[in-house]
């Protein structure tokens, strides 16, 4: 099971609580209180992982080589006795919550470390009692959250307290030592304090590229005899990693560097605990939940036979290693909408508005538009949108007196029901005739030609950092490419936008059915209308294709 396969099977369980919720609407039927509950256990679920050790030994490093970001504040003063939170978001901010007080502060993530540090906030005297950062980082999108504890062992020794009564609040520990002096006496002790919260553990040393590899294997070596002998004889895994090599591997996109970082095996570790150790219980223990209120007299019995499906599925996937694998090239988290529609849309308002101030008192542009039968259906309702009041008047007067013209001659006529039924048809406004339809046509290849020339220049991945296509877009565009493996790149990032934009939509609606909206990010808000962007084209951007036009005017 990876990840993306855990929240499938999550919002599963979620279709099923909606199930049962609409068998209770019916009326004389009352929603138990049970059912609530488990909507906001999917909802709030969330993976704490502590990162601990003595200041100056690259915990915060280590988080942002993780994230692949150097957002957090990195420095060699001891931080203040101040917890700090690095959770999902869909741009960078932080939060700074203050002691007995519900108020709250936002903050540049950039002056953070004014809030955080001993520099900027010696001893504590702001009284902040924590500080929430947010992230556009895949990995807790997916469902961690980082917390920052204050390092140990350094002369404040409320830092040293403040980590100590996180510990039985983390889900799963992160100790980082270094291999320029491994395990302190404060590391030892956190270790046994440690295994007496019962909470998973992982010991990283990090700075490895400070030493050579002899030193780095004695270091390890030495580690891993003192962590044997703290867990009676339990298995500890260490991890020597180099967060600083790690970060720089990912920001360039060096795939040997990361490799040597160390920092795969860290990662491919945690998100293996994650899945197997918690996760999985996880689940199972909603479907134990769960079963019971399908028991009860009068639930559709598909629901039941669902819920043994996915407790199948969840037995299947337990035995699945995850990999991680690295993206070249990750989605934004808000990418802007389609560029092609954009670029239509503005050429279409710019021509609208033109013909808005040439209708108003062009005799000639007047009888233009009234021999072509007006606007299409969409253009005519954008330039009643956009044209004053008056212009709109007066540029489709001419069009209403043509109109009935016709009409009469085609009622002297005497037609038959058919002949009567064209002639009508044959009024309606029409894309093949419609100025601004041909205005959008032409916007629309120059934007696409301007897209195949970028490709060639800069490679596939360039589109989808730039904008959210649209699939009518995507269509034109893949169709003008000669290059296979360029068609292949932008169809399966396509993929992933929608996959990411489903999964956004899943997440939004479990939010609203648990009640809890504060939980909702930028793009679960938006995920719904960035949806239907996607999916179709922008309106202001629609017009007559350029294969209906060869036929009506043909």
């Amino acid at each position: 099971m990876d990840l993306a396969a855990y929240d499938a099977l999550k919002f599963d369980l979620a279709a099923i609580l909606r199930g049962l919720r609409r068998h209770y609407a019916r009326p004389g039927m009352a929603e138990p209180e049970a059912l609530r509950d488990l909507f906001a256990r999917l909802a709030e679920d969330r993976f704490n992982l502590a990162v601990v050790g003595r200041f100056s030994r690259g915990k915060t490093s280590l988080m942002n080589a993780i994230l692949g970001t150097d957002l957090l504040p990195v420095g060699v003063l001891p931080i203040t006795s101040v917890i700090t939170m690095v959770s999902y978001g869909s741009e960078p901010k932080a939060v700074l919550r203050y002691q007995g007080s519900s108020l709250f502060m936002d903050v540049p993530i950039a002056e953070l470390a004014e809030h955080i540090t001993e520099h900027g906030n010696p001893g504590n005297r702001r009284g902040i009692r924590a500080a929430e950062v947010q992230v556009p980082a895949e990995f807790l999108r997916r469902g961690f959250t980082f917390v920052d504890t204050p390092g140990l062992g350094s002369a404040i020794r409320a830092n040293t307290r403040t980590t100590e009564d996180f510990l039985p609040e983390a889900d799963a520990l992160i100790v980082v030592s270094s291999h320029d002096s491994p395990l302190s006496q404060e590391e030892a002790a956190l270790l046994t304090a440690a295994r007496a919260t019962g909470r998973a553990l992982f010991v990283v040393l990090n700075k490895q590229d400070l030493v050579d590899p002899p030193a780095r294997a004695a270091a390890i070596t030495h580690v891993a005899a003192v962590l044997r002998e703290a867990r009676e004889g339990g298995a500890v895994s260490v991890f020597s990693v180099s967060a600083r090599d790690g970060l720089k591997a990912k920001q360039t996109g060096d795939a040997a560097l990361l490799a040597q970082s160390g920092l795969p095996a860290l990662e491919q570790a945690l998100v293996e605990f994650l899945l197997h150790e918690r996760r999985t219980r996880f689940l199972a223990a909603m479907v134990a939940r769960i079963a019971p209120l399908l028991a009860a007299p009068g639930v559709p019995p598909a629901l039941a036979q669902r819920l043994a499906e996915i407790d199948a599925r969840i037995a299947a996937a337990d035995g699945a290693v995850p990999a991680v694998a690295a993206d070249p090239a990750p989605l934004a988290p808000l990418l802007p909408g389609c560029e092609v529609c954009r670029a239509i849309a503005d050429a279409v308002f710019d021509a609208i508005a033109h013909l808005q101030a040439e209708l108003s008192a062009d005799r000639a542009a007047q009888a233009d538009l009234a021999r072509r039968g007006g606007f299409c259906g969409d253009h005519a309702e954008q330039f009643r949108r956009i044209a004053a009041t008056r212009e709109v008047a007066t540029a489709f007067t001419p069009v209403l007196w043509a109109q009935a013209a016709t009409l009469r001659r085609l009622a002297a006529s005497d037609p038959s029901p058919a002949s009567a039924a064209e002639g009508v048809a044959a009024l309606l406004p029409s894309g093949a005739h419609c100025p601004i339809c041909s205005v959008a046509r032409q916007r629309e290849a120059a934007e696409i030609s301007s897209l195949v020339a970028l490709i060639a220049a800069q490679g596939p991945d360039i589109i989808h950092a730039r904008s959210a296509l649209c699939l009518p877009h995507l269509g034109r565009l893949v169709g003008a490419l000669s290059d296979g493996a360029a068609r292949r790149a932008l169809l399966l990032r396509e993929a992933a936008l929608l996959e990411r934009l489903a999964e956004d939509a899943q997440r939004f609606a479990l939010q609203q059915d648990a009640v809890r909206r504060d939980m909702a990010s930028k793009e679960d808000l938006a995920a719904a209308d960035r949806a239907m962007r996607v999916l179709l084209d922008h309106p202001d951007a629609r017009h007559a294709p350029a294969d209906d036009v060869t036929h009506k005017e043909g």
